[in-house]
Parts: C-alpha cells; structure tokens; sequence
C-alpha cells in the first residue's frame, strides 16, 4: 500500500550531463539508502520543471520529487 506522505527530505543526489540520480534521504533522522531508481518523469508547476524519481530502498517503494525553482526535495509517497 502507497501512502501519500508529502513532507521536506533531505536528499544526497549526483548531478551530471543534465542528469540526476538520488543515492539517500534522510528522513525523521534516518538514513534511507537507494539501491535502485526504478522510473523517472517531469512534470511542471507553471513554468517551473519537476523531476520525479520512483526509488526502493530494498524494501520499500518512494517517490521523491526535485523542484528546480526552489532547489528542493520532497518525499512524497512511501509505502
């Protein structure tokens, strides 16, 4: 079950080409590592590009979400 989570992570990422590839997140103090990066898409919110990334720990599936207006990350589902 996918459960919508939508709160402010922080998120070690390797930037390169044009490209992203989240390696962690840290959330509620505990370091989540990502072992696999199953699907990526871009939405927009105005003119602003959002990056999506449907990643697994090993156990469990996430989407994290990369504003590049603000430079943020957000977790925003989980299960």
């Amino acid at each position: 079950m996918v459960t919508e989570i939508d709160e402010a992570v922080t998120v070690a990422a390797v930037f390169s080409r044009g490209s992203i590839r989240p390696v962690w997140f840290d959330r509620r103090g505990r370091q989540v590592r990502i072992r696999e990066v199953a699907f990526t898409w871009k939405t927009r919110e105005g003119n602003i590009p959002i990056f999506h990334f449907s990643v697994s720990d090993g156990q469990g599936l996430f989407e994290l979400r990369y504003n590049t207006g603000s430079c943020a990350w957000r977790l925003h589902a989980g299960s």
